[in-house]
């Protein structure tokens, strides 16, 4: 206690989980102004167009949501729901992707179709409305992949029904949960019933889209499906579709479960809307639900898993504005009870592009790998999630998680294995605007750093975190090549919680403009196809920066003022484009009022930007 004021850590003292967090993200910044896990990488799964030609799956469905994440023989795999416009209008159907290090993965294809259901034994709220014999459903899951423990990778699915957008498909009156295996060649069983949702009135004699899982010859795929129902955390997931059967839910839950056991045996469980809950039978029983307030979240998902160095981890949006959910932040545990220290995984949002009802904004439903499915060699955190419910990423971020570093920064790329991967780097690699390490295109045996860039309304972000310092100086060696108007490279300087006192950008036409004490002023030209050597210093005491440039035998160099007071630097940020159109606080895509974006369906001319090394060091003027 200080004076009358309680603290915190006094405040939630007795709670399952305590977040000591000191600082909270401020929504009027798509990272919550918060600073970032070092390392995350975010990479684009599939890109939402409403045209089947261009989009990454063929339909040009523009509603995906609630991605699922397992790791398998060595692959990942993501699986997510597929509206053709807004969430609870059918048709619906759930694609899966995968991919062998999780960062490029396949075209995804459709693992559970379409599918109509009669609509007589439908007992749930406006029956009234299905006037039809069949009603297509609309699929919703909480929960999908299970591995067995003989190694059977099963994923399953839930037929909801809506007779309008505002009923919930996940009401407990929906015809019930499907499951198919999938193979090692990518291949897939046929799908059966895991469970007829019979309290909601669809049994196996009134539904017969797909038999009963029994009814299959396999008899491993039978062993698999009745190991996976007798998995009390597993089942326990997917209580809110069949809510009303309380013999086979014999305590209430409450949606999306995630959870992680303590060394003592108990399994503490995470819900929507910051319930917590704890299990000391394996997950048989559950204490009574309880509200954890300092776990500041709203209608998004909680993620709680145990990291690969043997501590524990939350993912979750801070903020209690459920229409605005970002960004994805993680918080971590030595003892899986007392967490601290906030960080931003994902570093900004792309603009909504679709209309459509009930697409809350900002990356969101976060999911990772269960802690009783298997793990990827790298042990860092892998999650998926959506952003403004229609585009799927996932990101990874290496532990131990961090969001500070006490060393600065002498990369030339040479070192690093071609592709995805940049290490160190935090990097955000969008389908249409990806980030690799490649070949350089002027010097034969060389590597660096690639931002592509064919996205009318994303960018390629290549950011480094460094050392934090009153004084800096930075240099670095990058060739443009530039082919659309809105393919502005740009070079920030940014305080940790995102100020950016310095800030240069390189136009398609040539033009360079560095921003000077908060208006733009020119700094000369170059010419696309030729190696620049970019020197800044910058000094938070004085609040001036200095640019110098060299083109060949051409030289010049120029102070600015910074255009954000700040008291120290920590990151370099890269990217392909100066600004986006971001969507604030202030925009809302609840009500399918936001409008579609022009042209978003297709890609503008490809713009590629090559960094050739970074040298960041402290600096004495």
């Amino acid at each position: 206690m200080k004076g009358d004021i309680m603290s915190t850590s006094d405040y939630f003292k007795n709670d399952l989980v305590r977040c000591h967090n000191k600082e909270k993200a401020d929504v009027r910044f798509q990272d919550g102004s918060l600073r970032h896990a070092i390392g995350t990488h975010c990479f684009q799964v599939m890109r939402a167009t409403q045209n089947s030609e261009t989009s990454t799956d063929g339909f040009g469905w523009s509603y995906n949501h609630a991605a699922m994440l397992v790791y398998w023989n060595g692959r990942f795999y993501v699986d997510y729901l597929s509206d053709p416009v807004s969430e609870h209008l059918p048709p619906s159907q759930t694609l899966i992707a995968w991919s062998d290090n999780g960062a490029k993965w396949s075209r995804p294809v459709v693992l559970f179709p379409p599918m109509e259901a009669p609509s007589a034994p439908y007992t749930g709220p406006n029956a009234e409305e299905l006037t039809n014999d069949t009603v297509a459903c609309v699929m919703h899951q909480r929960v999908s992949f299970y591995v067995t423990k003989d190694n059977h990778l099963l994923a399953t699915g839930f037929y909801g029904i809506a007779p309008n957008h505002g009923i919930a498909p996940n009401n407990g009156y929906g015809v019930g949960r499907v499951v198919r295996e999938i193979y090692e060649d990518n291949t897939f069983s046929d799908i059966y019933f895991l469970r007829f949702n019979e309290a909601g009135g669809y049994t196996k004699e009134n539904t017969g889209m797909f038999p009963h899982f029994g009814e299959s010859s396999d008899a491993a795929f039978i062993s698999a499906c009745e190991e996976l129902l007798d998995d009390h955390l597993f089942t326990q997931q997917m209580w809110e579709e069949e809510r009303h059967n309380t013999e086979w839910f014999t305590q209430p839950g409450a949606e999306a479960l995630s959870y992680y056991t303590l060394p003592d045996g108990d399994i503490l469980g995470f819900y929507k809307n910051s319930f917590v809950t704890k299990s000391s039978d394996g997950g048989k029983t559950w204490s009574e639900k309880e509200t954890d307030y300092s776990i500041e979240t709203a209608t998004g998902k909680v993620w709680a898993q145990k990291t690969g160095d043997g501590r524990y981890a939350l993912c979750y949006n801070p903020t209690t504005d459920s229409a605005h959910r970002w960004p994805i932040a993680v918080t971590t545990s030595d003892n899986g009870q007392d967490f601290d220290n906030l960080f931003a995984i994902t570093p900004e949002v792309s603009p909504h592009k679709y209309a459509g009802l009930y697409k809350n904004l900002g990356p969101q439903y976060i999911r990772g790998i269960c802690e009783n499915n298997p793990k990827p060699d790298d042990k860092s955190l892998w999650l998926a999630y959506t952003v403004n419910k229609e585009d799927v990423w996932v990101s990874y971020t290496p532990v131990p998680v961090n969001g500070t570093t006490d060393d600065y920064v002498n990369t030339d790329f040479s070192d690093m294995p071609a592709g995805p991967f940049v290490e160190g780097f935090n990097v955000y690699s969008p389908l249409w605007c990806p980030v690799e390490v490649t070949a350089s295109p002027t010097e034969r045996g060389s590597q660096v750093l690639c931002l592509h860039d064919s996205d009318p309304y994303d960018r390629a972000r290549a950011m480094k975190i460094f050392k934090e310092s009153e004084m800096v100086k930075v240099s670095t060696r990058v060739y443009l090549d530039g082919h659309d108007e809105k393919a502005n490279f740009t070079i920030e300087l940014q305080e940790g919680h995102g100020k950016v006192p310095v800030r240069l950008y390189f136009k398609s036409n040539g033009d360079i403009v560095v921003k000077n004490g908060g208006r733009y002023s020119p700094f000369g030209s170059y010419q696309p196809g030729e190696w620049l050597d970019i020197t800044i210093t910058a000094n938070c005491l004085t609040n001036i920066f200095t640019v110098t440039l060299k083109s060949g035998l051409m030289e010049r160099s120029k102070n600015f003022r910074f255009s954000e007071s700040v008291y120290t630097i920590e990151r370099i940020l890269f990217a392909s484009k100066d600004i986006l159109p971001f969507n604030t606080v202030e925009d809302c895509g609840k009500w399918g009022d936001l409008g579609n974006l022009e042209q978003a369906d297709f890609k503008i001319p490809e713009s590629n930007f090559y960094i050739n090394n970074l040298l960041v060091e402290e600096w004495r003027n």
